[in-house]
């Protein structure tokens, strides 16, 4: 019985009532392309680039003995580089993103021969609200694969372009046992002129923004060493995640610490209910005396409040001198300076 070929029209993504994706087909990939006779649906495990089956050879430990998997610690802590195109339509609400390419991917498998080894696909998520996924096909063998596929993303109201991001995921795809992850990283849409197509190089690495999935906390920090203090507003935080239920009510625990974990002094934010990117603009003023500046700890702490005293902690941040913010502040005493911080 032969197979029946699938359309050649856009795959529908998860759908929902408010939001989909759209894979668009690229007839100028598919058709002059080189081994690029089918475009997969990213709602299908990828396959080989000519849409053969990947069946599990009884030989395959023939294979690893030709072959060696590095360790995490053999890896670099750049991975390489995703470069898309970004555009957005207000009249529909649909955030169109293409990946063009990736660049100087890192191998997760050495072959005695010298032959590359690495079959690239990339994974594509809107955060928070993870409603909306896709994928790439994968090219073989090939540390910087070209592969100019475009993806819309529905139901994207402009109120909520500066407050998302899109979370890019490198993999490797491996027949034989589970994928593996090459590198990652966010792109905020907050960062992008969606006026018109945006061109964007991403670096990709293990860890860094991507690792956090619990949000963010925008936090200033000022040091006035005349009066033994040190400022510290809690402005904001975003993409926080919520729970089964679908809400959240957020405050922020700020406390300084010594070195051994012992508390000098806490404070908190008011709780704000309902809501994943919460303002709060609350400053609060920590005597800080010269003498425990090497071995203070500021320890932020997102919490999701909860009427029956089950307090929840959703993540938090550790700051100390080694932390860039720090410096920058110590180093420009009487200077206010704000960045934003992952939670873990």
């Amino acid at each position: 019985m032969k197979k029946r070929r699938q359309p050649a029209y856009p795959s529908l993504l998860l759908p929902s009532k408010q939001s989909v994706a759209v894979k668009n087909v690229n007839p100028k990939v598919v058709q002059s392309a080189a081994g690029l006779r089918q475009v997969i649906s990213p709602v299908q495990s990828p396959l080989s680039t000519d849409s053969s089956p990947s069946p599990i050879t009884p030989f395959h430990s023939l294979l690893e003995d030709r072959t060696r998997k590095l360790s995490p610690g053999e890896l670099p802590e750049h991975r390489g580089q995703v470069d898309f195109e970004l555009s957005y339509d207000p009249l529909v609400h649909s955030l169109q993103v293409t990946v063009v390419s990736c660049k100087d991917l890192c191998e997760v498998e050495l072959s005695r021969d010298g032959q590359c080894l690495l079959d690239p696909y990339v994974k594509i998520q809107l955060l928070p609200d993870k409603e909306h996924r896709v994928k790439t096909r994968i090219v073989r063998s090939t540390t910087s694969p070209v592969y100019e596929e475009q993806f819309t993303l529905y139901g994207v109201g402009a109120e909520h372009l500066q407050t998302a991001a899109i979370h890019f995921q490198v993999v490797a795809f491996d027949r034989y046992s589970r994928d593996t992850v090459i590198g990652e990283g966010i792109y905020r849409l907050e960062d992008a002129d969606l006026t018109n197509q945006n061109s964007v190089k991403l670096s990709v690495g293990l860890t860094g923004e991507a690792a956090s999935e619990q949000g963010e906390v925008l936090v200033s920090l000022t040091y006035q060493p005349a009066f033994n203090n040190l400022t510290a507003v809690v402005l904001k935080a975003r993409a926080l995640p919520v729970g089964a239920n679908k809400h959240i009510d957020p405050y922020i625990k700020l406390y300084l610490r010594k070195e051994n974990g012992e508390r000098l002094v806490k404070k908190k934010t008011h709780v704000k209910r309902g809501n994943q990117h919460p303002v709060y603009n609350e400053s609060f003023v920590l005597e800080l005396p010269e003498d425990k500046l090497d071995t203070a700890l500021i320890d932020l702490q997102v919490i999701n409040h909860d009427r029956n005293n089950r307090n929840d902690v959703i993540g938090r941040a550790l700051l100390n001198k080694e932390d860039p913010h720090v410096q920058e502040v110590l180093a420009n005493p009487g200077r206010q300076v704000s960045k934003w911080h992952h939670l873990e």
